[in-house]
């Protein structure tokens, strides 16, 4: 099982899971509609919009944008079903939330909606109440993103549509990307920001945006998209969501063109896997974000090319496309049973996390291991060339991750022991593992190098194994 890992078929298999899954959930609800679906928690102008929107023929075909949007219309439904369980508790005299109330909490503070939910709570509104008013934002972002992203031919709608943005297609103030081909509206002539204005009319058939601002329509021409960069077969897009990102896009290119060449000669299976995986990059702007990805959005990967060099901008690729691998488990596959407990220590963050934390860490941060002592062996063979600090670099960094993953091999399996991980995602960590286990002797000699080259990062290394053996004799698990 474990040459699985890095195997195309085993990818497309994945993914082929992933699109199957989301075609039985868009028929479940064309189902329920059809059978007359009805609720008091939404708008039934909304629910008819709805409805009419599912039969869409073009959803037959899956898309990550397509995936985004039935996962915010999951998201309906799971407040719908929270709101009417509510209406169906009796009264309980006390100023703590109900497990409901809670839940309900829990949905807005980690959505996109957090800072207006807050407000009104810290306004007095109840939790409910606070719910019950943005939920037409939800609403209007179900239809917006549709319409904007999704519908192939002419739409209008009588009401007002709002669409949030998304910084994670690459929207900002002064632009929004369309679809799954990445059309852009640039949105400087406009008085005010995007995520304000109330869109009346969208038409893109004729390549225009049509909008209505305070009463004065507005006429945006539509962009063709951003030449992608041709990684063999893979088209990568680039979508820069800032001004200085957008002054920097051939720079941003050429560097991750370089960063994947580099992983290509190295470590061709690393490449292979890239390519199964992620598809479009947006360049962040923001001092202390790294990376990030949605398991929402399946191979947009958000990451800081202003702040790293090209040896990081290697590991940040590989290290999100890690995020969409499992991921693409995650959204077919059970592989952990979740729960709040943060009983697991987490060598990268230096604190407890809860399984899931752990889970994702070791799934992630294996890819660095692999990059590293792929680099390594790279410089050796004289395949690449890299600077002296940055050989350093990528020796010390194969050896942190190497004993960081070793730390948490217990924890998983205490994990596994407990049910917090499931058969399944048992045998999913094993393939990593079983990787992990070939680089033992590896490890052992690249310390002995590292004390050659530098003898502050060697000491470094040997602080980090002092520093994992006291942790892992304060945190015993049974």
């Amino acid at each position: 099982m474990k040459d699985q890992l890095f195997s195309k078929d085993f990818h497309s298999k994945l993914k082929k899971n992933v699109e199957r899954s989301y075609r039985d959930f868009i028929e479940d609800l064309r189902e329920d509609f059809k059978r007359g679906f009805t609720t008091d928690v939404v708008d039934s102008d909304f629910l008819e919009q709805l409805s009419d929107i599912l039969q869409d023929e073009s959803f037959d075909q899956y898309s990550p944008l397509k995936f985004y949007w039935l996962n915010l219309v999951d998201n309906i439904v799971y407040l719908i079903q929270l709101h009417e369980e509510l209406l169906n508790e009796e009264d309980i005299d006390t100023d703590e939330l109900t497990e409901v109330e809670d839940e309900l909490f829990s949905f807005w503070n980690d959505s996109d909606f957090a800072e207006s939910f807050l407000n009104f709570l810290n306004d007095g509104s109840p939790v409910v109440e606070a719910s019950n008013n943005l939920v037409p934002l939800l609403e209007n972002q179900i239809i917006s993103f549709y319409v904007l992203h999704l519908s192939l031919y002419q739409q209008e709608f009588d009401d007002a549509l709002m669409y949030h943005t998304v910084p994670e297609l690459g929207d900002f103030e002064k632009r929004i990307y369309l679809g799954d081909d990445h059309r852009f509206v640039n949105l400087k002539s406009t008085p005010e920001t995007f995520p304000s204005l109330p869109v009346r009319f969208i038409s893109q058939e004729e390549g225009i945006l049509s909008i209505e601002v305070n009463d004065n329509p507005l006429k945006l021409k539509i962009e063709q998209s951003l030449a992608p960069l041709a990684i063999d077969e893979l088209k990568l897009y680039v979508l820069p969501n800032c001004d200085d990102g957008i002054k920097k896009l051939a720079i941003f290119k050429e560097n991750i063109t370089k960063a994947l060449a580099n992983i290509k000669k190295a470590a061709p299976h690393l490449h292979a896997t890239f390519k199964s995986f992620t598809h479009t990059i947006i360049p962040v702007n923001e001092k202390g974000i790294v990376s990030y990805s949605m398991q929402s959005l399946p191979g947009y990967s958000s990451i800081n090319m202003f702040d790293r060099d090209q040896v990081d901008l290697m590991d940040d690729l590989l290290h999100e496309n890690g995020h969409h691998y499992l991921n693409t488990f995650l959204n077919h596959h059970d592989l952990i049973n979740e729960d709040d407990d943060k009983i697991y220590y987490s060598p990268w963050r230096k604190a407890l996390r809860p399984i899931r934390g752990i889970y994702h860490a070791v799934f992630t941060f294996y890819w660095a291991l692999e990059l590293y002592f792929s680099l390594d062996i790279a410089v050796k063979k004289k395949t690449l060339a890299f600077e002296k600090d940055e050989k350093i670099k990528i020796k010390s960094r194969f050896l942190e991750e190497y004993f960081m993953l070793e730390y948490c091999k217990p924890d998983l399996a205490h994990a596994f022991k407990n049910k917090r991980v499931t058969r399944e995602g048992h045998q999913l960590i094993n393939m990593i593992y079983e990787k992990i286990a070939f680089y033992k002797k590896e490890a052992d000699s690249a310390l002995v190098e590292l004390k050659a080259l530098d003898a502050k990062k060697y000491q470094d290394i040997l602080n980090l194994k002092e520093e994992l053996a006291k942790t892992r004799a304060h945190y015993k698990l049974v």
